[in-house]
């Protein structure tokens, strides 16, 4: 089956503090990081139930380097992603947003 993935407004929004924050720290890692990103996407939609439902509904898929959590949900077809988070963050703030 064939996902679609679709990125909610407050997860863009993690996304985008991230790269910021990210390049304070040096000019390389938002580039990892959005590869990292990309690759994670790609496992969920892939096969999104390979993660565990850690809260509910809600899924949580870390990246491989950065240590960044994706939370996201499975509606029919349909993947959504409520937030992206570091791993040293609250997880309440993603569990939250579902």
């Amino acid at each position: 089956m064939a996902y679609n993935v679709i990125v909610k407004t407050l997860a863009e929004k993690d996304i985008t503090e991230a790269i910021e924050w990210l390049h304070q720290q040096s000019e390389n890692l938002p580039k990892e990081f959005l590869n990292d990103i990309d690759i994670s996407l790609e496992i969920i939609r892939e096969n999104p139930e390979h993660f565990q439902k850690r809260y509910d509904h809600l899924r949580i898929a870390f990246t491989q380097k950065l240590m960044y959590g994706i939370y996201y949900t499975i509606e029919e077809s349909t993947i959504f992603v409520h937030a992206v988070l570091h791993s040293k963050r609250n997880p309440e703030t993603g569990i939250q947003r579902k």
